[in-house]
């Protein structure tokens, strides 16, 4: 049997706003955008008190709290203090852990379990242990694999320490709603609920199986296990190479905001190359993600000549991504990806990464729609498939 703990930091984006300066303490603090429809990133926990939450439109937390402090995300503070706790953990407690996300890591603390450490004994001294040497609050989960482990830190917050073991899920996961369960998004939350589905007990039980069959399609399986505790236990902590790195996220209110939208591509962006960096990695194809207002998902990508790791090119090749192809779009969600990746022990790391996009820098690779599209044309000299389309639509 494993022992995995999840260390999620609280309120991470706005607790490192606290560190950097002092004059925000005690004061209820949210990070966000400049614009009108954008929405709070994070809050701290005195925000928290009036109601603020992540996702939330930033006039609406205004109204909530007319003494808010609204501060403009500073991701290049918040990938540093990442790489701190993640190279904190690994260097000073064990290298067996799993990065998360910026914020939270997957550790397996089996072999560190004797009579004088118990996993409780353990997650409080690595608790203290954070705070100390980096200044930031966590809560940790703790579990026998690593859905239980994450739910569990979920459970208390700030500086909460919560067992999930597999004869506490009666009592701690199956009372929750549908929503709190990972993996589950609003729309199927909704769905689940129309259908009866109030609980994450209610997946659990066997008298529903045909029914969450029928609802959540492939899922179906997976989300039942889960529901029932069981869980993958296997972490990642070699640095095994991914073929790919991404992250996504779906908004509050679907938007075509560009600066609502760069923002969450700026988030997204420093989530992703925090990862590419604790696996030492380097990439050489980056895409942005979209999905529109119909659920289709769309995306188009940038590959380098070179491989990168560096923010800023990274940033603004997807910005350029999103400006040509999908700026008047309405969307639902934007998300990043990293892929083409190579070990950074594979490359001549004196090599010069270029600095800006020439012509010849970077190719936007078409879909394979596009591709046949094209070679239609070229072969009877004309856009038959736009002639094709403006014919069905008149029809």
């Amino acid at each position: 049997m494993k022992y995995i703990l999840h260390v999620d930091i609280n309120s991470f984006f706005a607790s490192v706003e606290e560190l950097n300066h002092p004059s925000f303490k005690n004061k209820p603090i949210a990070v966000s955008g400049y614009t009108k429809r954008s929405v709070v990133c994070s809050a701290n926990y005195i925000a928290r008190e009036y109601g603020i939450k992540a996702a939330m439109p930033v006039f609406l937390a205004q109204k909530l709290c007319p003494g808010l402090t609204v501060v403009v995300p500073h991701f290049d503070q918040y990938h540093k203090y990442s790489e701190r706790f993640t190279k904190f953990i690994s260097e000073k407690f064990t290298n067996k852990i799993e990065l998360g996300s910026i914020d939270e890591c997957y550790v397996n603390i089996t072999s560190l379990i004797d009579e004088n450490h118990s996993p409780i004994q353990i997650a409080e001294n690595l608790q203290k242990w954070i705070k100390n040497a980096i200044g930031l609050n966590c809560s940790i989960g703790i579990a026998n694999n690593k859905f239980l482990a994450k739910m569990a830190s979920d459970y208390k917050k700030p500086l909460g320490i919560t067992t999930l073991w597999q004869n506490e899920i009666s009592l701690k996961l199956w009372p929750q709603p549908i929503e709190n369960m990972l993996w589950i998004g609003k729309a199927t939350a909704d769905l689940l609920k129309r259908n009866g589905i109030i609980t994450i007990g209610d997946i659990a039980k066997k008298a529903n199986l045909e029914k969450i069959k029928v609802l959540l399609n492939k899922n179906w399986l997976s989300h039942h296990q889960h529901a029932n505790g069981i869980g993958d236990d296997q972490l990642d902590y070699s640095r095994n190479t991914p073929k790919s790195i991404g992250a996504s996220e779906t908004f509050l209110n679907d938007t075509a905001d560009f600066m609502e939208i760069k923002l969450k591509l700026e988030e997204l962006t420093h989530d992703v190359i925090a990862r590419l960096h604790y696996h030492q990695q380097k990439a050489k194809t980056v895409s942005v993600i979209i999905k529109d207002t119909n659920f289709q998902q769309y995306s188009r990508s940038i590959t380098f000549n070179k491989y990168v790791d560096d923010y800023d090119q990274i940033i603004v090749a997807l910005i350029k991504l999103f400006e040509s192809n999908f700026l008047q779009v309405v969307i639902r969600l934007v998300g990043v990806s990293l892929s083409n990746l190579i070990e950074n022990k594979f490359l001549n790391i004196t090599s010069e990464l270029f600095d800006d996009f020439q012509k010849n820098d970077f190719k936007v690779e078409k879909t394979l729609q596009e591709k046949i599209a094209e070679q239609i044309n070229e072969k009877f000299s004309k856009d038959i498939i736009g002639i094709a389309k403006n014919k069905l639509t008149s029809n």
